[in-house]
């Protein structure tokens, strides 16, 4: 019969013709994948044309089967799935004539370099494109509008430069557009109004300028919004409001100004909103309260002003707020305590007034409570203490005033504690031994009095205790010894009296240590060589008495020690030489005897040197002149006799020496001409003889010379 021949030739014909067109589109993609630079590409190893392929006259409709990556819909390749295979090359030589079926193509992380061809513009069918995270270069071409049926176009994560084509505009099926981690430069073009299905636009970490498009109030579909790290000027517009399914909207950190618009009240979707590091300013709106599926509220580093709206209050579901670094007035709205999921709070660095609410107690889930640098006053409020899941609590410099509530013993769950620069009184509640989690604990610059509870030995985990600067009275407990943690210890400016007890020795990880500007009386401890990673160590304006202890010398980090305005007394150990780093000794105002030691020519990282007004005898060492980093030297009010050594020539970076009323003798050395750096000399007040060295005139800088009450 004729028919059955007829339909046979046809059948043939069929598949005569997709064989054939499926040989072609493989045979162009061996042609591109030969110009890889690849060393080893073992995951496209199966790209290779088959026998039966290759005979154009198999029954098989598909000439690349079982090749990675690549699928075909009726004989013709349709999906290109080739994402992080380590491809090295470009797109130059991509087929993209030879492959008109193709819909899904996904080049994704990998290492193609160069431009992306205008011959992307003849793949009509392309429904999603994914060239993301490679090292694509130039524009990205006008052609790329002819991508009609393209719901997904994602090239971010490239080195893309250059303007965004206006021609965008016409793929009209796009569902995602992903351009962020470019180049790009120039406006949004308000030619992407026109992309009505858009759902994901993502245009951050790019060099865009401009204002936003009005326009973009068309997108009634978009859902998720990222316009952030560019150099966007202009008002946010008030369109945005039309924006009724986007769950986030990111404009940080570019350069917006004007309002917060009112309209954005009408996103009750959206879940994160971040303007961050802009130049907003005005009111927050109130209509912000309306957002009641919003998480995320970032507004922080604007110049935004006038109060906090109680309409706040109405966002139960948020976690994260930060309204930090603006000019924020009035004071913290009661109904915060509605913010039960709340768990992180920043209003620092604002104009904030009034006093802490006592309801924010009720605000359960907070982990995080920022409020420093406001205005805010009156006392910390007991209702705190409920807040147990608290891990950080940052209440310094505002000007609270009253006790530490003893109901801070039940944040248990504290790791960061700031009460400093207040004007806190009373107490310190032993009940702050409880928080045995805290790394971080600072009260300081405050008025708080009354002894150092011993309780605080129980909070194991501290690595820094700053109480200084209050009126502090009493011993210094040795249960301090049992926080071995303890990195930072500064107890200066109180009335702490006592002995500086040995306990001290257990803190090993010891960095910094100030006990100064107290009334602290007895011995320093031997035990002190224990803290062997100590670089500062300061004692200086007590009634300390005693000797200076040659375990002092197994300090081997110090870089500043200060123990001058005591009552020490004894020789400055030879040990003092083993402290190599440091670079400040200040030993002034003690009533230290016998000489300078040698070994302190060892210390040639000392920058300043103070060992006035003591009792020090004998000769100024010669391994004086070791000292080339010392820019001032003090040993006045001491008796000192014998020469100057010519040896202090040495010290080339000296500014300042000051030697007067001891018993130095002999000539004034000519190798003090050699000090270009020197400013201010005073030798006056002792017993120098014959006659002041000419090249004295060489000393430029030189603006204070004392030379009187001598034998010159």
């Amino acid at each position: 019969m004729m028919v059955p021949k007829i339909f046979y030739f046809l059948t043939l014909l069929y598949l005569f013709t997709f064989t054939f067109a499926s040989f072609e589109e493989a045979t162009a993609l061996l042609k591109w994948k030969a110009t890889f630079r690849n060393e080893n590409d073992f995951l496209l190893a199966s790209w290779r044309l088959s026998r039966r392929g290759a005979a154009k006259n198999s029954s098989s409709h598909d000439a690349c089967r079982d090749w990675y990556g690549v699928k075909c819909l009726n004989g013709r390749i349709n999906r290109l799935n080739i994402t992080n295979v380590g491809i090295i090359g470009t797109l130059r030589d991509f087929p993209f004539s030879s492959l008109p079926f193709l819909e899904y193509v996904d080049l994704s992380m990998n290492n193609l370099s160069g431009p992306i061809p205008a011959e992307i513009g003849k793949l009509i069918n392309l429904v999603e494109v994914d060239l993301n995270t490679n090292q694509l270069e130039g524009h990205i071409p006008p052609e790329i509008g002819n991508l009609i049926n393209a719901k997904l176009f994602s090239v971010f994560s490239n080195e893309l430069s250059g303007f965004i084509p206006i021609e965008i505009g016409k793929m009209k099926s796009l569902e995602s557009l992903s351009l962020h981690k470019n180049n790009l430069s120039g406006l949004i073009p308000k030619a992407l109004g026109d992309l009505t299905k858009l759902k994901i636009l993502y245009l951050n970490d790019n060099q865009i300028s401009g204002s936003i498009p009005a326009e973009i109030g068309e997108l009634l579909n978009l859902v998720e919004v990222d316009l952030s790290t560019n150099r966007l000027t202009g008002h946010i517009p008030m369109e945005i409001g039309n924006l009724v399914n986007a769950t986030l909207f990111y404009a940080y950190s570019n350069e917006l100004s004007g309002l917060v618009p009112a309209e954005i009240g009408k996103m009750k979707l959206l879940e994160s909103l971040s303007l961050q590091r802009n130049n907003l300013s005005g009111p927050l709106p109130k209509a912000l309260g309306d957002l009641t599926k919003l998480t995320l509220l970032y507004l922080y580093d604007n110049q935004l002003s006038g109060p906090i709206p109680t309409e706040l209050g109405n966002l139960k579901k948020i976690i994260d707020m930060d309204l930090s670094h603006n000019q924020l007035s009035s004071s913290i709205p009661a109904s915060f305590s509605n913010l039960r999921n709340l768990k992180t709070l920043f209003l620092f660095v604002n104009k904030l007034s009034g006093s802490i609410p006592a309801e924010i107690g009720k605000m359960k889930s907070l982990m995080d409570l920022i409020l420093y640098e406001n205005n805010l006053s009156g006392p910390i409020p007991k209702a705190l203490g409920d807040s147990t899941e608290l891990t950080s609590l940052y209440l310094n410099e505002n000007q609270l005033s009253g006790p530490i509530p003893s109901e801070i013993g039940k944040l248990t769950n504290l790791v960061e504690v700031y009460l400093d620069i207040n004007q806190l009184t009373g107490h310190i509640p032993p009940e702050i031994g409880n928080l045995n989690n805290a790394k971080f604990f600072d009260a300081s610059s405050n008025k708080l009095s009354g002894p150092i509870p011993a309780e605080m030995g129980k909070m194991k985990s501290l690595e820094s205790l700053s109480i200084q600067r209050n009126n502090l009275s009493g011993p210094i407990p040795k249960a301090l010894g049992e926080l071995i943690k303890l990195t930072i210890l500064y107890l200066n400016g109180n009335q702490l009296s006592g002995p500086i007890p040995s306990e001290i020795g257990k803190l090993t990880n010891l960095v910094e240590v100030d006990l100064s500007t107290n009334q602290l009386t007895g011995h320093i401890p031997l035990e002190i060589g224990n803290l062997i990673n100590a670089t500062l160590f300061y004692a200086h304006s007590n009634e300390l008495s005693g000797l200076v202890p040659i375990e002092i010398g197994k300090m081997k980090s110090l870089v500043d020690l200060s123990l001058h305005t005591n009552n020490l007394s004894g020789p400055m150990p030879k040990a003092l030489g083993d402290l190599t780093e440091l670079t400040n000794l200040y030993l002034f105002e003690n009533q230290l005897s016998g000489p300078i030691p040698a070994e302190i020519g060892k210390l040639i990282n000392l920058v300043v040197v103070s060992l006035g007004s003591n009792q020090l005898t004998g000769h100024i060492p010669s391994e004086i002149g070791n000292l080339i980093n010392a820019e001032f030297f003090y040993a006045f009010d001491n008796k000192l006799s014998g020469p100057i050594p010519a040896e202090i020539g040495k010290m080339k970076s000296l500014e300042t020496l000051n030697l007067q009323r001891n018993n130095i003798s002999g000539p004034i050395p000519s190798e003090l001409g050699n000090l270009n750096n020197l400013s201010d000399l005073r030798l006056s007040e002792n017993q120098f003889t014959g006659s002041v060295p000419a090249i004295f005139r060489n000393l430029r800088n030189l603006q204070t010379l004392h030379l009187h009450t001598n034998k010159l």
